[in-house]
């Protein structure tokens, strides 16, 4: 049977580019859970990027402040209403696939749906990668823009440390009375693992049956393994929805899809390139964050630092919060009267 390669497909560079736009779009978790919300005009602005410019003005109204007054005769004050920005970075990523990687689709099937498909489905796994990144250095304990969210229960003694009813729910009282706004979780297979053997986990089916949705503690589970994890100590991420705006754009000189032949190697390849926004509302990236590798655009080794990233909203505004924990028992401490009686067994 013959098999159908990219030199093959009449590929249509701005319409495949969109297509894939659009099948990420349609399909990524983020989206359908609605964490991330999108904004037409930043998509604009993207679209209106000059070649080289990395940075997203997105402003917004600040809260309304001052007291009110008592009804009479007197001419009542007019106040107004005071605007503000944050600053989003453009992130432009790219890669090239060749037929040996993507395009060895046997007759029957369509080669271009299918490598569609196999691309969003690539890049979904980058966008969660992107945010994630973003979470590590938005939450670090010590200098990140949402420390105050973020409870470490790791050194607690006995089953303390172990993610369980009680420390999460105290982890969602970081939030105070806008703890509703959380509706999201992200956690590693060992920890949703250790959520399963304490059967915490409910399952739900969507309206055709056949997506599976998981919930913990009525929040809905996104598992990854590139959750931070290390020595034992795992981070679960609670989120609400609209808190992640996601754009994509095409900045002006920018190329999003391409095909291309080495002739040397009878190579056929395909480069595929997004521009995007993935951004955390209320906070501000750093306009003077210097980027590693003296690249244009950051990196996820970027994102995850925590000075490039300044709180510029009240921190109840912003539905993001961080349980440390681990998924064995600490060791503990043994009291006076176990001492007492382990001495006198010895002698």
């Amino acid at each position: 049977m013959a098999i159908t390669t990219i030199a093959d497909m009449q590929i249509v560079p701005s319409k495949f580019a969109e297509y894939i736009i659009t099948r990420t779009t349609e399909k990524s978790m983020l989206v359908r859970s609605g964490i991330t919300m999108a904004d037409p005009t930043v998509s604009q602005v993207i679209n209106g990027t000059p070649k080289g410019g990395n940075l997203i003005t997105m402003p917004y109204y600040k809260p309304l402040t001052g007291e009110d007054e008592v009804f009479g005769e007197e001419e009542i004050e007019v106040d107004k209403i005071s605007t503000d920005n944050e600053i989003a970075t453009l992130l432009i990523r790219q890669r090239a696939w060749g037929d040996t990687d993507l395009s060895r689709v046997f007759g029957g099937s369509d080669p271009l749906a299918a490598i569609a498909d196999l691309a969003s489905d690539w890049w979904i796994t980058r966008e969660q990668a992107v945010m994630l990144s973003i979470l590590k250095g938005i939450l670090d304990p010590s200098k990140g823009a949402l420390k105050n969210h973020v409870l470490d229960i790791s050194a607690e003694e006995g089953t303390e440390c172990i993610i369980g009813v009680d420390n999460t729910l105290s982890a969602k009282q970081l939030m105070g009375d806008a703890a509703d706004k959380l509706g999201l979780v992200f956690m590693h297979s060992a920890t949703y693992t250790q959520l399963q053997k304490q059967q915490k986990i409910d399952t739900e089916y969507d309206a055709t049956l056949q997506i599976k949705i998981n919930y913990y503690l009525g929040y809905q589970v996104v598992v990854d393994d590139g959750m931070p994890a290390g020595s034992g100590v795992y981070d679960t991420y609670f989120l609400g929805k609209g808190v992640f705006a996601r754009n994509d754009g095409m900045p002006a000189g920018l190329i999003g899809v391409e095909t291309d032949r080495n002739k040397r190697k009878a190579e056929n390849i395909l480069i595929n390139r997004r521009a995007l926004v993935m951004h955390p509302l209320g906070i501000s990236w750093n306009a003077n964050a210097t980027l590693a590798d003296g690249k244009k655009y950051a990196s996820n080794a970027d994102l995850v630092k925590p000075a490039n990233w300044t709180l510029k909203k009240n921190h109840k505004n912003i539905p993001i919060v961080c349980l440390r924990h681990k998924i064995e028992a600490n060791p503990t401490t043994p009291t006076a009267e176990e001492v007492t009686a382990y001495d006198s067994r010895r002698v």
